[in-house]
């Protein structure tokens, strides 16, 4: 669903924002996504600012361009559309000691859903700074609906959403530091007035007719990380230093899927160039309903596959059937390149900004199976500029 993935984001940019960032700064981002059926330019701006009492207040602001070819424009066959989703959202966040609390609310609307999210988040200092925990509440109320025609749609449910996130960070020593992390969401709670979770406008072929895909109405995910940081100094005037970031996540749900993401990122500083590239591996195993082909097409002989692993007892007994290659066995591989530069040397002209910087990134995800079939490969771009107040 489109709001999962902004509501564990939310939670763990405002408790690293909460504990962490420097509080007085405005940042103005783009993004950009392509794939074989669709194009996705996401401007946003996003400002923070800490008060003398130790309050922080923060807003921001994101809009989401969304260019493919769906039915869910309203017309009788497929053909290209833009639709726009806009975000908004507040912030709050006091420090109170080594404390820092803060509550966020946002929400964003588009043609045929509508999605609130507010959390509450907290991080907390120990050990002279060497040692940050850091825990995450967050509650989701997202309204679906299938568009009929350019103006008209028919609400079909509602999902809400609550998600749990404890982390550690640990500081060992002057060039190596640490992080773990759990996260749990509870998905739906067991109809469609709670859980609805299915693509309106995604058929499946079900003893060879089309029919609108259905999945359970409850959901739960666990999702554990951790990675270390370590700083390699440099006998060099030019490169001072290499870091090495090492990452792993291990993910599973009691839809029956699991996850292994493996990523290394490596940071390469060169004068007022900062430099990083990120590799990113990724696999999974499908879902326990999924059900296909030889050739791995989605495709279900009568009727529909019962949910063998699900924990819910409002999905006991019922069958599902879906062709959401994110629901299938795949792997994919992702390579990022990141250059970041800084502006000190625009000092005499702007001092604000010289305390900035500019980001530019492109990235690349090789795909496989049911999802490349679908997708293709896929192609990310960034551009972030960012000062302090």
């Amino acid at each position: 669903m489109r709001s999962l993935v902004r509501l564990v984001v939310a939670i763990v940019v405002a408790a690293a924002a909460a504990g962490h960032a420097r509080a007085d700064e405005v940042t103005f981002r783009g993004n950009y996504w392509r794939d074989r059926n669709t194009r996705i330019l996401q401007p946003e701006v996003d400002i923070s600012k800490e008060l003398p009492s130790g309050t922080i207040l923060g807003a921001h602001y994101l809009l989401d361009t969304i260019t493919s070819a769906s039915i869910a424009a309203g017309a009788l066959r497929d053909e290209l559309f833009t639709e726009l989703r806009n975000e908004v959202g507040v912030r709050l966040g006091q420090r109170i000691g080594p404390a820092t609390i803060t509550g966020a609310y946002s929400y964003s609307s588009e043609s045929d859903y509508q999605a609130s999210l507010a959390s509450l988040s907290a991080t907390v200092d120990l050990a002279q700074k060497t040692t940050t925990l850091g825990f995450g509440l967050a509650y989701g109320h997202d309204n679906v609906a299938r568009r009929m025609g350019p103006t008209a749609y028919t609400p079909l449910g509602s999902l809400d959403t609550i998600t749990l996130i404890a982390s550690v960070n640990q500081i060992f020593s002057p060039t190596v530091s640490g992080s773990l992390s759990y996260d749990f969401g509870a998905i739906g709670f067991g109809d469609p007035s709670n859980g609805f979770q299915a693509n309106p406008y995604r058929p499946v072929n079900v003893g060879s007719s089309p029919t609108r895909e259905s999945v359970p109405f409850q959901r739960y995910r666990n999702a554990f990380a951790a990675s270390l940081s370590w700083l390699v100094p440099l006998r060099s005037r030019v490169v001072p230093w290499v870091m090495f970031r090492p990452a792993y996540r291990f993910y599973f749900d009691d839809w029956g899927v699991k996850s292994h993401t493996p990523e290394v990122r490596v940071y390469l500083p060169t004068g007022l160039l900062e430099w990083r590239v990120t590799g990113r591996w990724y696999t999974q195993t499908a879902a326990s309903f999924w059900s296909s082909l030889s050739d791995d097409i989605p495709f279900y002989p009568g009727q529909g596959k019962a949910c063998s692993t699900c924990w819910g007892g409002s999905t006991v007994g019922g069958l599902f059937y879906t062709s959401d290659p994110k629901l299938s066995e795949f792997r994919t591989f992702f390579i990022e390149a990141r250059l970041l530069l800084k502006l000190t040397f625009i000092e005499k002209l702007s001092r604000p900004l010289s305390r900035g910087f500019v980001e530019l990134s492109y990235g690349h995800l090789f795909t496989e199976r049911h999802v490349n079939r679908t997708f293709g490969d896929g192609h990310t771009a960034g551009l972030t500029l960012q000062w302090p107040l």
